[in-house]
């Protein structure tokens, strides 16, 4: 009996502890990133946003006492399910501030929100590849009768690369070819302008670098 009556406030124990946990959720707080994870370095794609906006994807997610997140999913979509993805695999390459239980002064798991939005050096390819060609399939007007003939267009497109930096002008990812030329030494040359034209001091961000291959005589 002795052993029966031990087990039973255990039962219960768990149970209450669980059911907290089930409930937790209706009352999720407010995330806050912990000192050390920048997320303009990590998630460079996204601005933290109002949990209220509509159009931001709002996160859901566990926080551990150590800070490590858990468990997370999308609790309001914005809409768009590559920044629902992107805001999810933001929130996991984070830490956050945990919970410290009131009384003993003890970190514990709670259940937090985030929400972001797309940064302005997002680019969608999507809107980038529909913009193009729209571009195409704009009507040209003709050239004037006396117009001087026009020399023939070079094979070789333009060459264009992003290089992103963080806020002490420092490197913070690889250049990379945006849009290629067809031309693997124009697209190399690209990658080295983007290398060599990190702007200093200036907050972090993003640049973008054209190279163009012009014809002789020109």
């Amino acid at each position: 009996m002795g052993i029966a009556r031990a087990a039973i406030p255990l039962l219960m124990g768990t149970l209450s502890v669980v059911a907290t946990a089930a409930t937790a959720t209706d009352e999720a707080r407010d995330a806050t990133v912990a000192m050390g994870f920048d997320t303009r370095t990590r998630c460079r794609d996204l601005l933290q946003a109002d949990p209220q906006d509509g159009t931001a994807a709002l996160v859901l997610f566990v926080v551990g006492p150590t800070g490590v997140p858990s468990r997370a999913s999308i609790k309001s979509s914005s809409g768009s399910t590559s920044l629902d993805a992107a805001a999810v695999d933001c929130v996991m390459r984070l830490r956050f501030l945990p919970v410290v239980h009131a009384g003993d002064g003890n970190a514990i798991s709670s259940w937090q929100e985030i929400a972001w939005k797309w940064g302005r050096f997002h680019t969608d390819p999507a809107a980038a590849a529909a913009a193009a060609a729209a571009a195409a399939a704009e009507p040209r007007a003709p050239a004037p009768a006396n117009a001087p003939p026009q020399p023939a267009a070079s094979a070789v497109a333009p060459a264009e690369a992003r290089v992103c930096f963080d806020a002490a002008g420092r490197l913070a990812q690889e250049p990379a070819i945006v849009r290629a030329s067809g031309s693997a030494q124009l697209d190399a040359a690209a990658v080295s302008a983007a290398r060599a034209a990190l702007p200093g001091n200036s907050g972090g961000g993003c640049l973008r670098v054209l190279i163009t291959r012009e014809t002789a005589g020109h």
